[in-house]
């Protein structure tokens, strides 16, 4: 696709962040254009379980990650659009006398913050969930925990922003940044590697796995790490299980779609390197990952597997969202890192663009600022 000449916005990353960023932009009636250095929605946003599970979120976003979850239900509503939302509620287990005694005193923190959470012995555990297997000793239970459905949820909000008059263009890898004081139609010259440019007023650094390259360009610096993420699908099925599952110790998603997929994740790694470009599968981290969701729903041991693949992921050090200006630039902004980044991008991309459209917010949620890893 052409870039136009001139936005006010250029967001860098057509993922879940970026196109979160964008939507309330361009339903303002701004200008935004985003480009993204491959196809849309093709690493991190696209290699997700799409869990939506509040349990699972440390205590400084989960506020926001239950903000998130609301503005993910009414996309069908604000912008006509099916994002495979459900809502049928979490289950996060555990499987050992210690991880109890870790999901007892997660449950306690989480209540404490005034999250609708209960701890549920194996007893009540088996009312809510009679298809858990035997070693299921315990589970807390969340009735906001939900899902969306990745496999939809991007090409409809690319179908949305675009409906919106945003400007969505795949295969534009951004090479240069420049401020441009003299031109007069926008502070910046954005430069891609097929020679195209195009001047913006405001830059968004959404770009994942890429977000420290693209910092860099702008003349700062943002500590990445990238995971790996591998992600599997099977055959449809019957009706398997009904809740959201995840673990307390952070290895396992699992969800039963409408069609009867069932997608199974939990932050395993494959192998690659954003440098190599290769996001390859590791079939023991794989089998790791299967049996311990064979474990906790025997009923899986039946499915065939569709498909697995992998995907970039981009964390900060403390594992908490990057969102502000970057670097001393009041102009050029970041939405980035964050763990858990798909479940809370609809509310992070709402707060960045107040702050991009609204002066007076600029300096909103300073504990997530890139500022605190400027040294």
């Amino acid at each position: 696709m052409d870039l136009p000449r001139a936005s006010e916005v250029v967001i860098i990353g057509g993922g879940v962040s970026g196109l979160s960023v964008a939507l309330p932009i361009a339903r303002a009636g701004v200008s935004v254009v985003v480009v993204d250095r491959g196809d849309p929605w093709s690493d991190a946003s696209g290699a997700n379980a799409g869990t939506l599970s509040i349990q699972v979120k440390r205590s400084e976003v989960l506020t926001l990650v239950h903000e998130s979850i609301q503005r993910w239900q009414r996309m069908p509503d604000e912008y006509g659009v099916e994002v495979g939302f459900g809502q049928p509620g979490g289950i996060r287990v555990a499987t050992t006398a210690a991880e109890c005694v870790q999901l007892e005193k997660s449950v306690e923190v989480q209540q404490s913050n005034g999250i609708d959470v209960q701890m549920l012995d194996r007893q009540a555990l088996m009312q809510l969930g009679p298809w858990f297997g035997p070693n299921v000793k315990a589970g807390g239970f969340c009735i906001h925990d939900s899902y969306s459905n990745p496999l939809l949820a991007g090409n409809a909000m690319i179908t949305a922003a675009g409906q919106l008059g945003a400007v969505i263009a795949g295969g534009n890898c951004v090479t240069q940044i420049k401020r441009d004081k003299k031109s007069g139609e926008g502070r910046f010259s954005i430069k891609t590697a097929n020679g195209d440019t195009i001047r913006a007023n405001h830059v968004v650094n959404a770009a994942g796995a890429w977000a420290g390259e693209i910092a860099s360009l702008a003349g700062a610096s943002l500590p990445v790490k990238v995971d790996v993420n591998m992600l599997t699908v099977t055959e449809p099925a019957p009706p398997l299980f009904d809740r959201v599952v995840t673990h307390v110790k952070g290895i396992l998603s699992l969800k039963q779609l409408p069609n009867g997929t069932c997608l199974i994740g939990g932050g395993w790694q494959g192998r690659g390197s954003v440098t190599s470009g290769k996001k390859d599968i590791d079939y023991e981290h794989l089998l790791h990952n299967l049996r311990i969701a064979a474990n906790v729903i025997p009923r899986l041991k039946d499915l065939h597997i569709i498909r697995t693949w992998a995907g970039f992921e981009a964390v900060a050090p403390d594992a908490l969202p990057i969102m502000g200006r970057l670097g001393e630039d009041d102009h050029v902004w970041v939405l980035a890192c964050a763990r858990g980044g798909y479940s809370l991008a609809p509310a992070l991309g709402a707060r960045l663009a107040e702050m991009i459209l609204d002066p007076t917010k600029y300096d909103a949620f300073p504990e997530f600022s890139p500022q605190r890893f400027m040294t």
